[in-house]
Parts: C-alpha cells; sequence; structure tokens
C-alpha cells in the first residue's frame, strides 16, 4: 500500500530497460525464464517481461512518489529522448484555447505523434480542434487527467507501437498502467514553494480499495486535487534580463547577429505616444517633441513627460534599453491551476472463466495564463487612414479631446503648427499604444472530462493450450471552455466619441459616422455582450488613464468550446498454437472500431470579428475506422537446442489493417526478433512502418483567416543561414532585396489564410531499431540496454507556417517557380518595400523528418550489508541526426543540436533503503545547444549555451508502516537557466532552473 511518497518499497528507479526488471527486493539470483509471463506494452501477447523486443523505457511508480509529480507528464518529460512539449503549463500560452494542457512529444516529432494510452488502451483526448491550438492536430491526452496515486508503472515503447494499438504511434507508444486490486486506505497530502517565496503548490490524494464477494470482485477509488499558484516573468531575474539577439550596430561586425541584454520592444508602449504623422517608428518628422526636442509619451498623470526610445537598432521595433515594452511584465512562466481527478475500477469475477471490470473517470481542470502580450494600436500593422479603416492601427484623436491635459493639448497644438498644420480643436494626432491597462493577455480554461469502460475477459482451451479473450467498449468526452477578456471594437470607438455635457461632465456623445470625420470607424452596431452595456467615456492618455467602467464597456469575456469525443470498441483473442523449440508459438489475434469526434464552437463575439482579431471559425467533424489485426510470437530456438553461440532465437510480427471512413485503407506492419547469444546477453531490432491519419482540424478546417510571425530567409540576420546559404542568397537578390532589408515578420504578424484539406494522405514512417541487452551473471541486478533508434517520416501533415512558407520558396533551387513562392505577397511600394503583406497557409503533405538516435537504460540492484539497499537507475539518449525536409529542392533543415534538441541528455538515480530512512537522489544531465543548429559557425557572437545539471533529493522517514514523511529538496545547488537561455523554448526545458531551489514537504499514512 502506498502512502505520499512510495508504493510497496522507496526504492526509486527514473525509467529502466523492460528487459530488465528485477525485483526491488534483493536478489538471491538473476530472473530467469521462469519469471512471470506478463503483457509487456507493444505487444497484446504475454510472455516473461525479460523478452521485450522493442525498446522500453519504464518509469516507476516509486519515482513519481519521490519527486511529488503532481502530473504524470513531469516524470516523462525528463527522460531523454522526449523534446519539448508543445502544450504544458510551463511558457507562453498562445491564444488561450488549451491553457496548461500536457501533451508528450517522444523525439520532438510532434505530440500528435505519440500515443497515449491507459491499461493498454485509447484514452479520450483534449486537444481543441482549431488551428489555434498549442499543439499540432490531433486527439492528444492531457496527462493532467491522469490520477498519480493510481499509477503502477509507465511504459515507453520506441516506434514499434503502430501496428499493435494503431494510427498516432509513429514516434513511440505511452503506456499508463494503474494499480489493480487495491485493497487498504491510503491518503497523503504535499506542499511546496520555492526559494524566492512564490510558486507555492498542494496536492492532496487518497487511495481507497475493498476486496469483496470472498475476493472475486474488488473496487477501487482514487480522488485527487492540486494546486499550483504560477509564476510571472518578471518574477525571475534571467527573465527580467530580456537577453536578444539583433544585426550589430558596428557595420564591421563580423557577425549577422549579436546578443544584447535590456531588449524592448516597440511597438506603442503603455499610456501611448503621440505623432503629428500616422506613422509607427519613432522620429522626428513624425513624432510630437516637447521643448528640448525630446520624444514624449503620456505619463500616468495625463501629461506629456520625455520618452526615451533606448538605443536603436537595425529592427525598428527593437531597441535596446529605454521606455519601451518589457515583455518581462508581459511573460507568462507557469500557469496557475486547479485539479480535480476522481477514479473509479471495478473487477469482478463472473465465473470462474470470466471477469468483467469496468472504469469511470471524471476530471475538473481550470488553469489560468497569468500573462500575455497586450492588443496594439501601432502603424506597424496599418496605418489609420479612414478611407481604409483598420482597428490595429494607431487611435485618430481630436485635440478637442476634453481628457487632454492642458499640457499635452498645448504641446501638440505646437508641434501640429510647426509643420504646417491648422491645430484646430477639430485637427487631429495620432496615438500609438500598448493597451496593457485594458486588457492584460489573461486567458483561461475550464476542462471536464468523462470516461467509461467496460469489458468482459476470461479464458477457454482449444488446439491443446489456453487462450485468452477479451471485449471492451471504451467511451470519453471531453468539453473545455476557454475564456479571455479582449476588447470589443465598437464599443471602445463609442466610448473615444468623448465630449462634456451640459453640466461640464465628460461623457460619450451620441453616435452618428461621419464619412468626413477621420475619427469616425465604420457604424457597427454596439455589442451587448460587454461586461458593462453602459456606455463610459474612454479616456487613453496614460498608464492607468481607463476608468473601470470604460474598461467594462470596452471589454467582453469571449469565450469558445471544444468539444473531442471517442468511441471505441475493442475485441482480442490471444494464445498459443503449437510448440516450437523454443517454446510455444504465440498468436494474437483482434478487431477495432473506433469513432474520433471533434469539435471547435467559438462564440458570437470570435465569429463576428468584434474584437482585433479576424473572424475565428468553428468547425466540427469525424471520422471511423474499422481495424483488423494479428501479431505472431515465434521462439525458434531455446537454450535446450544447446545451439552454440545461440541460446535463444525468437521473431515476431504484427500487421493491421486500418480502413478510415475518410481517406480510406492503409497498412501498417513491423517484423523483429530477439537473438540471445549467450546467457545473460542478446541483440533485439525491428523494423516498423507506421502511419499518422489526419486529423479533423487538418481535414475539416474551413478557410481560416488568422494571423502568423515568422522567420524571413531573406532577412539581413537569416542570409547566411539555412540548408544552402548560396541559394538563399541568390534567391533573395532575385527578389529585390537588399542584404540589409530587415523583414517586419521576424517582430510582427501578418494575416494569412489556414485551408483545410480532405485530400490529405496518412503520413507515413519507416523506423526501425537494433540494439542490445546485458544482463551479466556475475554481477546480479545489474542490467543494460543500449539502442540505435531510426525514423523516418514521410508526407508530414502541416499547415505550412510563415517560416515554412519562406523556407521553401527562398530555400528552393526552382526558385520562383515552386509551390511556397505563390503562397507569398511582399509589398512592392516604396515605403515598405519587400514586407510580407500576406501568406497563404494550406494543410499539406509536405516532406519529411528524419531521427536517428542512440538510447541507452541502466539498472543496477544490490544489498550493501547492513548498510541497506541501493537501486541506480539512469536513461542516456546522444542525437545522431534530426533534421526537416521541406520540399525535395529545399535542402534540410537541420535540428539536431537546438534546444530541444540537445545531441546529449542523461537522467540518473540512486536510492538507498536502510530501515526506517529512505535517502533519494536525481541528477539530470542536458548537454549544450545551439540558437540555430541551422546557422554556419561565427554567425553570431555567441552561437548557443553550454551544458546543464541540476541535482535533485528527498528524505523519507516511515513511522510503525503506517505513518510516512518526507522533505524534498529540488535543484539543490540553485542552478539557474545556462547563460544566455531566456526564451519560452528554454523555459520548457530548463524549467527547474527557472525555478531555482525549491521545498516539498508531505506526509502520508496509509492501514
Amino acid at each position: 500500500m502506498a502512502a505520499i511518497l512510495c508504493g510497496t518499497a522507496f526504492a526509486a528507479p527514473i525509467a529502466h530497460a523492460q528487459d530488465a526488471q528485477p525485483s526491488t527486493a534483493p536478489a538471491a539470483e538473476a530472473p530467469g525464464k521462469d519469471s512471470e509471463d506478463i503483457v509487456v506494452t507493444g505487444s497484446r501477447i504475454r510472455r516473461p517481461s525479460t523478452d521485450n523486443a522493442q525498446p522500453t523505457a519504464v518509469i516507476d511508480a516509486r519515482l513519481i512518489e519521490n519527486r511529488g509529480y503532481t502530473s504524470v507528464s513531469d516524470a516523462i518529460n525528463q527522460l531523454p529522448g522526449f523534446g519539448i512539449a508543445d502544450a504544458s503549463a510551463i511558457g507562453d500560452q498562445g491564444n488561450g484555447f488549451g491553457v496548461g494542457q500536457a501533451f508528450v512529444n517522444l523525439y520532438d516529432l510532434g505530440s500528435q505523434r505519440t500515443l497515449t494510452l491507459v491499461n493498454g488502451r485509447r484514452f479520450v483526448g483534449a486537444n481543441p480542434a482549431s488551428i489555434f491550438s498549442q499543439a499540432g492536430g490531433g486527439s492528444q491526452v492531457d496527462l493532467n487527467t491522469i490520477p498519480t496515486k493510481l499509477i503502477e508503472r509507465v511504459d515507453v515503447v520506441s516506434i514499434g507501437g503502430a501496428p499493435i494499438y494503431g494510427a498516432d504511434a509513429i514516434a513511440g507508444t505511452v503506456n499508463i498502467v494503474l494499480k489493480r486490486n487495491y485493497e487498504g486506505i491510503d491518503l497523503d497530502a504535499q506542499a511546496g514553494i520555492s526559494q524566492q517565496g512564490d510558486l507555492a503548490n498542494q496536492r492532496v490524494r487518497g487511495l481507497f480499495g475493498k476486496n469483496f464477494a470472498d475476493g472475486r470482485g474488488n473496487i477501487t477509488l482514487n480522488a485527487e486535487y492540486a494546486h499550483d499558484d504560477g509564476l510571472l516573468g518578471n518574477q525571475r531575474d534571467v527573465i527580467r534580463q530580456q537577453y536578444g539577439f539583433i544585426a550589430p550596430l558596428d557595420p564591421n561586425s563580423p557577425f549577422q547577429q549579436v546578443l544584447i541584454r535590456n531588449q524592448r520592444t516597440f511597438l506603442g508602449v503603455p499610456g501611448g505616444n503621440p505623432y503629428f504623422i500616422d506613422r509607427g517608428t519613432i522620429g522626428p518628422s513624425r513624432s510630437v517633441v516637447d521643448a528640448a526636442g525630446n520624444f514624449v509619451r503620456f505619463g500616468p498623470d495625463g501629461n506629456l513627460v520625455p520618452f526615451n526610445t533606448g538605443t536603436p537598432t537595425n529592427d525598428p521595433t527593437t531597441f535596446i534599453g529605454g521606455d519601451s515594452l518589457n515583455f518581462a511584465n508581459i511573460t507568462n512562466l507557469r500557469v496557475r491551476s486547479d485539479r480535480f481527478n476522481l477514479t473509479g475500477l471495478l473487477n469482478y469475477e463472473v465465473t470462474d472463466g470470466i471477469r468483467a471490470f469496468a472504469e469511470g473517470w471524471y476530471s475538473r481542470n481550470t488553469a489560468t495564463n497569468l500573462a500575455g502580450q497586450p492588443v496594439y494600436n501601432t502603424a506597424f500593422f496599418r496605418q489609420a487612414d479612414p478611407g481604409n479603416f483598420d482597428v490595429n492601427g494607431n487611435f485618430i484623436i481630436k485635440l478637442n479631446n476634453p481628457f487632454l491635459t492642458s499640457q499635452a493639448r498645448e504641446l501638440i497644438r505646437q508641434n501640429l503648427i510647426a509643420n504646417g498644420r491648422p491645430a484646430t480643436d477639430n485637427d487631429v494626432f495620432y496615438l500609438g499604444r500598448a493597451n496593457t491597462d485594458l486588457v492584460t493577455g489573461v486567458a483561461s480554461l475550464k476542462q471536464d472530462l468523462f470516461r467509461v469502460v467496460g469489458g468482459l475477459t476470461g479464458d477457454f482451451h482449444a488446439f491443446g493450450n489456453n487462450f485468452t479473450w477479451e471485449v471492451s467498449g471504451n467511451y470519453g468526452r471531453t468539453v473545455s471552455t476557454s475564456s479571455t477578456p479582449t476588447l470589443v471594437e465598437p464599443n471602445l470607438r463609442r466610448a473615444l466619441n468623448v465630449g462634456r455635457d451640459a453640466s461640464g461632465n465628460i461623457v460619450c456623445l451620441p453616435f452618428n459616422p461621419d464619412p468626413a470625420d477621420p475619427t469616425s470607424p465604420p457604424n457597427t452596431p454596439a455589442y451587448s455582450g460587454t461586461i458593462s452595456q453602459t456606455c463610459a467615456p474612454l479616456n487613453l492618455f496614460g498608464v492607468g488613464a481607463p476608468s473601470q467602467a470604460a474598461r467594462d464597456y470596452v471589454t467582453t469575456i469571449a469565450k469558445t468550446r471544444a468539444i473531442t469525443s471517442q468511441r471505441d470498441f475493442l475485441a482480442t483473442v490471444t494464445g498459443s498454437l503449437f510448440d516450437l523449440p523454443g517454446g510455444k508459438l504465440g498468436v494474437s489475434l483482434g478487431y477495432e472500431n473506433r469513432r474520433e469526434y471533434s469539435e471547435f464552437d467559438p462564440d458570437a463575439f470570435y465569429r463576428q470579428a468584434l474584437g482585433r482579431s479576424i473572424p475565428i471559425l468553428g468547425l466540427s467533424g469525424s471520422y471511423t475506422t474499422n481495424e483488423v489485426f494479428g501479431e505472431i510470437r515465434a521462439p525458434l530456438i531455446g537454450p535446450n537446442q544447446d545451439i552454440p553461440l545461440v541460446n535463444e532465437l525468437e521473431v515476431n510480427a504484427a500487421g493491421r489493417y486500418v480502413h478510415n471512413s475518410i481517406n480510406g485503407g492503409a497498412v501498417t506492419w513491423t517484423a523483429g526478433g530477439r537473438w540471445s547469444v549467450v546467457p545473460g546477453f542478446a541483440i533485439r531490432g525491428n523494423y516498423t512502418r507506421a502511419i499518422r491519419a489526419p486529423a479533423v482540424t487538418e481535414l475539416f478546417v474551413a478557410n481560416q483567416p488568422a494571423f502568423d510571425g515568422g522567420y524571413d530567409p531573406c532577412d539581413q540576420q537569416n542570409l547566411n543561414s539555412g540548408p544552402n546559404p548560396a541559394v538563399r542568397q541568390k534567391n533573395c537578390a532575385a527578389a529585390g532585396l537588399p542584404t540589409d532589408f530587415s523583414s517586419l515578420i521576424n517582430s510582427v504578424t501578418v494575416p494569412i489564410n489556414v485551408i483545410g484539406n480532405r485530400n490529405l494522405r496518412n503520413e507515413a514512417a519507416r523506423s526501425w531499431t537494433v540494439g542490445a541487452v546485458v544482463e551479466p551473471r556475475f554481477l546480479r541486478g545489474f542490467s543494460l540496454a543500449a539502442d540505435y533508434v531510426s525514423v523516418d517520416l514521410a508526407d508530414t501533415i502541416v499547415s505550412s507556417s510563415a517560416k515554412d512558407v519562406l523556407q521553401g520558396c527562398y530555400d528552393s533551387t526552382s526558385y520562383p517557380n515552386n509551390y511556397y513562392c505563390g503562397l507569398i505577397k511582399r509589398d512592392t511600394s516604396a515605403d515598405n518595400f519587400g514586407q510580407v503583406l500576406t501568406l497563404d497557409e494550406p494543410y499539406i503533405n509536405q516532406g519529411g523528418r528524419t531521427y536517428r538516435a542512440v538510447e541507452a537504460t541502466l539498472g543496477y540492484r544490490t544489498q550493501l550489508g547492513k548498510i541497506g539497499h541501493l537501486t541506480v537507475d539512469a536513461t542516456y539518449q546522444h542525437i545522431i541526426k534530426s533534421y526537416t525536409v521541406i520540399s525535395a529542392d529545399s535542402g534540410a533543415t537541420q535540428q539536431r543540436g537546438g534546444i530541444g534538441n540537445n545531441v546529449d541528455r542523461a537522467n540518473v538515480s540512486a536510492t538507498l533503503e536502510s530501515g526506517p530512512f529512505t535517502w533519494f537522489n536525481q541528477v539530470l544531465y542536458i548537454g549544450p545547444a545551439q540558437f540555430d543548429p541551422a546557422e554556419a559557425p561565427g554567425t553570431r557572437d555567441v552561437m548557443g549555451i553550454g551544458s546543464y545539471v541540476s541535482w535533485n533529493t528527498g528524505v523519507v522517514i516511515r513511522m510503525k508502516n503506517a505513518f510516512e514523511f518526507r522533505i524534498n529538496v529540488n535543484n539543490v545547488t540553485n542552478r539557474g537557466i545556462p547563460y544566455p537561455a531566456a526564451g519560452n523554448a528554454s523555459q520548457n526545458l530548463y524549467n527547474d532552473g527557472l525555478v531555482g531551489r525549491s521545498f516539498l514537504v508531505g506526509a502520508g499514512v496509509h492501514f
């Protein structure tokens, strides 16, 4: 029975080879072939646990307890094979439609290519069916919904699971195995905090189990609640430093990019900057200045005060120092969350040969993004031309606006006169502004999950052998509602239409649009869905100037509702047909019928585009699969044959035919084997053809307008990068772009159009592994497994990002006559020549991905005399290749060695158990990384970051076998993020460094 830290014993392997799972108790001899047969992940055929022919890492329940993880995703993401999660509680939360969800991303191939199972069965996904999701399209499982106390172990199997479990297992399979037939009561609680006094978190759990009907039945109930305060960027110095790269200010610099500190972004500042000519950039020919010639901004009291631009750079939106926006203040480091999970499991032996089982799941998760970018009004997005009105351009303000202080009005009037303007009361000036005091970027998600599983399993005798069968039905439904405070443009314009009443009070004036009035926008009716429906005059002159009544009138809580449901019927029969020299020929046959449904429903505010975004459209769709599959395990040679150098030889194979109601039929298969040369040494390998079917989002999204920023290959900072810099430079020159071109799309977003595609083909992967397992008899309790993993993914389904489209065009040897160049529209005007105006980003089968790595797992368990029992476990990965190909003629974009694709990673734990005391230690190693592995050496003055090592430790004390107390110290040495990695990707990978030293205390009781 488990308490706060442990299952049966507190020896905590982090992850070890499935091939070598000795007992956690001291072993008298190495495990042998008399081990109990089990169903290992990656096969439905029962076999000894040491016989898995595929690379498999295991996370033991004791690791989850040792570290006090509140989500199993945190444990999985620390395995070396997992890339940066594309949806997590850490970092930027995008549009807020999936705040705080937790997906896992094996081999950095995308979370949609890692299949997550619970007890070998599919689990309903939670990824919103929207192009604005954090992750790629798919039915990814939110691991926050899995209760940690119920977990027995987590198996991670590389690549070979697709024929066994179906589509989506291209990178591999994560199978979460739950405890069965638990009996007892187990209660625990824990609380944690960082050394800096923030990031407080708490968790309470209860597990209850009871056998009944003379042991023929068992019911188990589990309830868990966890809270996390979250963390803001300005709470950590490494984020406050605001590192970034710019084109060098020194024209003689040998670098294309140089590192700066104290980077500031100018898209308008909180409080606002006034202009007498409609422009975005600060300059003497456009900006209001004071008598001393200083540029000015509106201060908190509404007066104009000097504005320090800082040191300008070659990017008009980027400055070093000064008064522009500090992104540390609007950066989310970790969401605030509350999670509640309730699970019930039932098993009952109906007859001697038939057992019924059932599961019931409920999960309620709420998460809030603590900060994000505000909405901007700036000419960087669009000029405020009354004939071409755009809500994102500068505000057009009349000089007689009653909120203007006399000081501000007079200074603006002087600037207008000095530039030949009449400066009458009806003359206008322009206000650029970052509206941090109207909307803050806060967004929240409320997610409810319901799931039921029911089935029968049994056995029968045929052909002289035993067979087992199982039929199960599985239905799950996830409903998530996002809520985002946002501006309502029609109400905002009415609130800006201000004057004085007969008593001299500032009020909203009657709204009568006048085509001749530059301050008058189109006549869009006021929106009644705002927080307040009473117009209140809006003051924008200075940070905090808007009144609460005005903020309530110009803002609403925009909502989306996403539904994902899954229905799965599965039937299998497994057994042995006849004897082979090495053992019985194992077979498994099955049928599966699965329906996946997704729906995304934005409210009227989003659909009518009443805010700053383009219309956000809903979608719904489903597909159904009918699948038949089979598997064999043939032990051709066993130890009894006494064949030199062939102690054992096994071959195995599996195949599955999938008929998808949208894109037809496909076959996936795997074949492999295991050759034990001598006892204690075996060679293994397999080859797999896997598929991923198009997701509902990818198939059914309408022509959806959106915004996207990117990476312009023709920007001066990027000309010497890419798969072939000479080709890039030639193509950019042919486009008429100078070598000192600075592209705004690197800093701001542009309109795009995302297009669904019902003719998408399945993604297809050709993958193989080969490796060896060593369990020497002379070193009992020791095991070592090492494998080479190769994945070649073709026809990758992507919504071509702005970066992909631009690289696909300008890195191509067929420029300008290739597919991608036709998706780009650049500005041809003299003022903004070359700037990207718009892009099309259709879902297509594009290029592919290649991944090669060596993985190793080590386990050692031994008795240290009277001192106690020592357990050591380690996992290691070395990436050999990792790159993306956009098109056949554009070359390969290297990813190996980037942050998240670090060449080397390792995870080592050691646990000593001595009487009532247990001491746990874990060391995490992350190797050096480059900021952009596609860049040539010398492109930047700082090309990357160094290695990172952190140490976590914990002590548990047991009292009378019923009560336990523990204390954990994470990041004992207070190791920070390696210099100068402070971007969003590094926040995920180096989260322990971002948090700093932290403490966790807990207690539990079981009986």
